[in-house]
C-alpha cells in the first residue's frame, strides 16, 4: 500500500470512529424505554337502565294488578327511551286533563262551581243577592242535593249568577275566593274532606308520575278558567296551562266602551265581567281550544264524560306520535256516588273507541283517601220539579 492510499484509509477508519463514538454518547444520554406491555381488552361494563317505577312508591293509591295503569308505564316507558323508536322529544310530551270527575270529585252533589256558585248567593253574608237570584239558587241547591244532578232554572241559571256574582273581583281577587271557599266548605255527601280535598289521589299520583318523566301537564276544562286556576294550582299547574270557560276580562276604567277603543292608565287593573262568554270547552271546543292555546296535538288525554269524547280522539288520533286515551269511570258506588247504569254506558264507549279505562271500583285501592267517608246526599224539604 503506497503512502496516499494509507493515509485515506486511516481517515476513513477515524471518521467512522468518531460517528461510532458520537452516537455511543448519544444513546447513552437516552432514559431507558421499559419493553412493551400486553394489554387484555376489558370488556365494557354498560349498566341496566331500570325504567320500571316502584309502583307500590309512585302509585300507592293504585291496585297493584291495574292493567290499565301498567299499560299507562308502558307508554311513558316508550316514549321516553332514547333509545327507542317511540322516543318522543319533552317539548312533544304533552298530556291534557280535563277536570270534574277526571281528577276532583263531580258530585258533591254536583260540580263544584255550582257548589260555589249556591255559596256565594246563599251562604255568603258578604255578598247581596237578590231576591230573584236566592229564589233560583235555592231550586238549583235542592235539586242538587236530593238527585245529585244539576238544574237551571229559566232565567237566572248558573253561568248568569256566577258571573254576575263576582263581577268586579280581580282575578287575583277571585282566585283567593275560591281557594278560601274550598279550604273552608265541607263536601255535600262526604265525611272528613273539603271540596279542595276532593281530588282524587290516583289521578294526581299519575300526573305528578307525567311531570317526572318529562311531559308538559295542561288542564282543560268546560268549568270556569279562574276556578280551575285557583283549585289547581297548588298541584304545581301553572295558571298559563290552564284552558277553560270564560267570564270577560275587562280594564277597570273602561265602562260602557268596547275594549278596542279605549286605553287603560296605569293605576288600573283588569276585572272580572258580566255576562257569562259562549262555552267553548266542551266536546269539540276542547280540542279546538286546545289547539288554539297549546298550537300542538297532546300524545295523552284524560277524560271522563262525553265532554272530553273528542279531546280522547284528538290525543288517540295524533298523527306525529301513537297517542292514548284514558277515561275515567265512576263506577264506585261504595266510596263514591256512581252509577251502574251510566258506567256500562261508558264502558261499552271505551270499547267501541278504544280507549283505556280507569275503573274507580277495580283499579284504585283508595279515591280520597282512608279518613274519608261517602254519607248520602242531605235531601230537600221541598217538593221538587223534575230536575232539567
Amino acid at each position: 500500500m503506497n503512502r496516499k492510499n494509507f493515509i485515506q484509509t486511516a481517515l476513513a477508519f477515524l471518521a467512522g470512529a468518531i460517528v461510532a463514538a458520537v452516537v455511543a454518547c448519544f444513546l447513552l444520554r437516552q432514559p431507558s424505554v421499559p419493553p412493551a406491555q400486553t394489554v387484555t381488552p376489558q370488556p365494557e361494563v354498560t349498566a341496566a337502565v331500570n325504567r320500571t317505577p316502584d309502583y307500590a312508591a309512585v302509585f300507592p293509591s293504585w291496585k297493584a294488578d291495574s292493567q290499565s295503569l301498567h299499560d299507562l308505564v308502558a307508554f311513558v316507558t316508550d316514549c321516553t327511551d332514547e333509545s327507542g323508536s317511540g322516543y318522543l322529544n319533552p317539548a312533544d310530551r304533552i298530556a291534557v286533563f280535563d277536570m270534574d270527575g277526571t281528577i276532583l270529585c263531580e258530585k258533591a252533589p254536583v260540580y263544584v262551581d255550582y257548589c260555589l256558585a249556591m255559596y256565594r248567593v246563599l251562604d255568603d253574608a258578604a255578598y247581596s243577592a237578590t231576591p230573584e237570584e236566592r229564589s233560583a239558587m235555592q231550586l238549583i241547591r235542592d235539586h242538587a242535593c236530593t238527585y245529585g244532578e244539576t238544574y237551571n232554572p229559566e232565567g237566572l241559571n248558573k253561568d248568569v249568577m256566577i258571573a254576575s256574582a263576582f263581577a268586579g273581583m280581580t282575578p287575583e281577587e277571585f282566585r283567593a275566593y275560591v281557594v278560601n271557599f274550598a279550604d273552608s266548605v265541607n263536601a255535600v255527601g262526604f265525611e272528613g274532606m273539603t271540596y279542595g280535598q276532593s281530588f282524587y289521589k290516583p289521578m294526581l299520583e299519575v300526573m305528578s308520575y307525567l311531570k317526572d318523566n318529562g311531559f308538559d301537564v295542561w288542564m282543560v276544562s268546560a268549568c270556569e278558567r279562574e276556578v280551575v286556576r285557583a283549585l289547581v294550582s297548588r298541584l304545581g299547574i301553572p295558571l298559563d296551562h290552564v284552558i277553560a270557560t270564560d267570564v270577560p276580562y275587562e280594564a277597570s276604567g273602561k265602562g260602557d266602551k268596547p275594549a278596542d277603543e279605549y286605553n287603560m292608565g296605569r293605576d288600573e287593573t283588569i276585572l272580572l265581567g258580566a255576562p257569562m262568554n259562549e262555552v267553548e270547552c266542551g266536546k269539540s271546543g276542547k280540542p279546538a281550544a286546545i289547539a288554539r292555546e297549546i298550537g300542538k296535538r297532546p300524545v295523552l288525554a284524560f277524560g271522563n264524560s262525553s265532554g272530553d269524547f273528542s279531546m280522547l280522539n284528538y290525543a288517540e288520533g295524533n298523527p306525529s306520535h301513537t297517542g292514548m286515551g284514558f277515561f275515567v269511570v265512576c263506577d264506585d258506588t261504595v266510596r263514591e256516588y256512581g252509577s251502574d247504569e251510566k258506567a256500562a254506558d261508558y264502558m261499552a264507549e271505551v270499547e267501541k273507541q278504544g280507549w283505556t279505562p280507569f275503573s274507580m271500583a277495580n283499579d284504585w285501592e283508595t279515591i280520597y283517601g282512608d279518613d274519608v267517608k261517602k254519607t248520602e246526599l242531605p235531601g230537600s224539604q221541598e217538593q221538587l220539579p223534575d230536575a232539567a
